[in-house]
């Protein structure tokens, strides 16, 4: 014979402060647990995205990012020997796109502009659109080759101030070009979707550069991206390149820290959350001796007051797992929901958006039922042990 589920919520109602105390540490456990998840599921599919294993990025030898690489044009030019290169299919152009990196300071629109952010500033030609095959011009129009213009990458333009399309951004070695924004495009919310393209040339021109940072190579369809980059590094040409995947494993190494450092926290809110439940559930097991005794003489098993007590918890606990994501989808909504990190290599920012999935939410309820039955595991048990006639003594 089990006990009714009613019995369960009733006693939760006539111990109002206790339970909604619970329920609140709770709340916040799995709030902050959510955001700390959306956060890295956020960050984890921004660099899933930039892991195209026949795009090969190609560096200075001895350069461990854009920022900190120097082609000279001269030396551009021996990547023509490659021939294990994809091609147009109309023009026969070999897809080789020299491209320049610097960075321009721009205020961060979360914060009203009280901090700044270092925002990459891409150089390239035409030929980059047949490269970057993720990027797509999503409003707007793409910038010309004889006039001072950019187009900003989507979560550049939420998340950073004068990136509005008409708007002027000042770049160039003294922030001293205006550059009218033109259009915005998408880069499936990779990397690439936090920077401002420009015509190369002209951003060359207003940095005082004379150099490229970095090309990026299509490898032609059945050729190996091994192979590509052994002949790159080879003594015909000597630079150093690998896959967009592996320079991007690279490049978030810092970033996955912060990662690490998020789980950690998740993992010590999860022990509190135990904790926090094992003692409510204890100090209800030591106000309820006598209860639990007229339970067993009335006839209910020990297996039935066991249940009882986990279908307690797991109520308290689900509607404090409840309360907590409605809290972080109303934080995101309401406060911000946009984020950027900065690269320790690239010497720029890495913007994205958080929002709280669906699976997320589910994850987090499940695995707070979860805690919570596993936390009153013990105290339940003890319940179910007490015998009938040293708790009818008790006052």
């Amino acid at each position: 014979m089990a006990l009714p589920v009613m019995y369960n919520y009733r006693h939760l109602l006539a111990h109002k402060t206790t339970s909604m105390m619970t329920m609140l540490v709770i709340a916040a456990v799995v709030g902050l647990a959510c955001w700390l998840l959306s956060f890295s599921n956020a960050l984890e599919a921004s660099l899933a995205v930039a892991a195209d294993e026949t795009k090969i990025i190609i560096l200075k030898q001895g350069s461990t990012s854009e920022s900190n690489s120097s082609i000279p044009i001269e030396d551009f030019h021996r990547l023509d020997q490659l021939t294990d290169v994809a091609r147009n299919p109309i023009t026969g152009q070999a897809l080789i796109s020299p491209e320049m990196m610097v960075q321009a300071y721009l205020p961060r629109l979360r914060d009203g502009g009280k901090t700044n952010g270092n925002v990459a500033v891409r150089g390239v030609t035409e030929v980059a659109f047949d490269v970057h095959t993720n990027v797509r011009l999503v409003e707007g129009r793409r910038f010309s080759v004889g006039n001072p213009e950019v187009i900003v990458g989507l979560q550049a333009s939420k998340q950073f101030g004068g990136l509005l399309i008409g708007e002027k951004v000042s770049l160039g070695s003294g922030n001293d070009r205006a550059f009218t924004v033109v259009g915005y495009f998408s880069a499936d919310s990779g990397p690439m979707e936090s920077e401002v393209w420009g015509y190369l040339p002209a951003l060359m021109n207003a940095s005082n550069r004379q150099m490229y940072s970095s090309a990026y190579v299509r490898v032609k369809e059945g050729a190996k991206a091994e192979d590509v980059i052994e002949r790159i590094a080879g003594p015909a040409i000597e630079m150093h390149a690998q896959t967009e995947a592996d320079y991007w494993k690279f490049q978030s190494l810092g970033i996955r820290g912060y990662l690490f450092v998020a789980s950690l926290l998740a993992a010590v809110m999860g022990i509190a959350a135990v904790l926090s439940i094992a003692n409510t559930m204890y100090a209800t097991v030591a106000g309820r001796t006598q209860e639990v005794a007229m339970l067993k003489t009335i006839g209910y098993p020990k297996r039935s007051i066991l249940a009882s007590f986990l279908v307690e918890s797991a109520l308290l606990s689900l509607t404090g797992g409840v309360i907590g994501c409605l809290g972080c989808v109303l934080w995101l909504n309401v406060v911000s929901n946009t984020k950027d990190m900065f690269g320790f290599f690239t010497f720029t920012t890495l913007a994205f958006e958080i929002s709280l999935s669906p699976s997320a939410a589910i994850i987090a309820l499940v695995s707070v039922t979860f805690v919570g039955m596993a936390g009153s595991l013990f105290p339940a048990w003890r319940a179910a042990k007490i015998p009938v006639v040293s708790a009818l003594r008790e006052p």
